[in-house]
């Protein structure tokens, strides 16, 4: 694995950990003894972050939230994107917003279905999956999401994962074991829609 930074990722980084002080990063993403996969966690993960020309960095994953939950009233900002299709299950899909696409296969689900991708900040890997009805919410072929982190800093993504958030354990769960890397997109097998991040394996 390549481990090299650019300096501007790493001042991304150190920026973003004073700036949201909460955010417990203590032990380097990078430094040898922190876990590579742990499959549960209340510590939030690095969440991978784009600044200005692709600049690779991270911020804290929030706790708490459901996919699908009403937005509260103002948190809409003009980095805000949803991407929504009917798809029927009998021929499957794929739906797309910004560095996020989920592709359902032929008969991962029967009838028609109401599917949304959305991103409250397309700069932040972060993305809420939603299907209606919500019984459709259970595949019968797993459905893959795409996480794209093409930056100018980065070769590939074998050292990033996919998180889901288990809002039952108010904790992101590690799916590297789901996951695999092409380049530098991860592509990670779901079995439901829910709350979604792409972030560092290790923290």
């Amino acid at each position: 694995m390549n481990f090299r930074w650019r300096a501007s990722a790493l001042g991304a980084l150190v920026g973003t950990v004073l700036v949201l002080g909460g955010c417990s990063l203590s032990q380097s993403p990078l430094s040898p003894g922190a876990p590579a996969g742990n499959p549960g966690t209340s510590t939030p993960p690095p969440i991978v972050s784009f600044g200005p020309g692709g600049a690779l960095g991270y911020v804290c994953a929030p706790a708490g939230g459901q996919a699908g939950a009403p937005l509260k009233a103002g948190t809409l900002t003009p980095r805000f994107l949803i991407s929504a299709s009917v798809i029927d299950g009998s021929r499957g899909g794929t739906v797309r917003a910004g560095r996020f696409s989920v592709m359902l296969p032929p008969g991962a689900f029967s009838g028609l279905a109401g599917i949304a991708v959305s991103m409250s900040d397309s700069t932040v890997m972060i993305c809420d999956l939603t299907i209606t009805p919500a019984s459709a919410n259970k595949f019968k072929i797993p459905a893959q999401l795409t996480a794209d982190l093409s930056s100018p800093g980065l070769i590939d993504a074998a050292a990033f994962t996919t998180y889901w958030y288990d809002p039952a354990k108010a904790a992101w769960v590690n799916l590297f074991a789901k996951s695999t890397v092409n380049g530098t997109s991860i592509t990670t097998t779901l079995d439901h829609f829910s709350r979604y991040a792409a972030g560092k394996a290790g923290w």
